[in-house]
């Protein structure tokens, strides 16, 4: 089973204003971002329930609750939105037990990890396909190392 897991600063993000008035000075004016860490994770029956959540709440390298808000997501980008994911340099990751910071992450078999960038319109609305297509080929992913993917 996947599970996705977000992970966004509850405080204001310096680099989602950043890109956004980047954004702007590059033709894509009223655009808003909102940032966030997204974790793929593949789970065994062990990892269906809360306590996968819980543990990734307790590990202060991925989040502090002073500053984060975590939530579970589906499996494919809303509308919206893009995944921003690094091209591997090498093997995939290794089936088998996770472990973040020392602590493993309880029926949990493989883990991924994404930006997801949130592009909106001034009002908060979900921007239009093309809108987000135009940000993500003009600044959100290098297509040298990353992989953008869209709904």
């Amino acid at each position: 089973m996947i599970r996705c897991v977000e992970i966004t600063l509850s405080i204001p993000d310096n680099e989602a204003e950043t890109a956004a008035e980047t954004l702007a000075r590059l033709g894509l004016p009223g655009t808003a971002l909102v940032r966030g860490d997204l974790y793929r994770l593949e789970v065994e029956a062990a990892g269906e329930g809360p306590e996968m959540l819980d543990a990734l709440r307790r590990i202060e390298p991925l989040f502090n609750p002073n500053k984060h808000v975590l939530r579970e997501r589906g499996t494919q980008p809303e509308a919206g939105e893009v995944w921003i994911h690094e091209i591997a340099h090498g093997a995939a990751p290794a089936d088998g037990p996770v472990r973040i910071a020392g602590r493993t992450l309880p029926g949990v078999r493989r883990i991924e990890r994404f930006t997801v960038w949130r592009v909106g319109d001034a009002a908060g609305a979900p921007a239009p396909d093309d809108i987000v297509v135009r940000a993500t080929e003009t600044l959100l992913c290098n297509p040298a190392f990353q992989v953008a993917t869209t709904r």
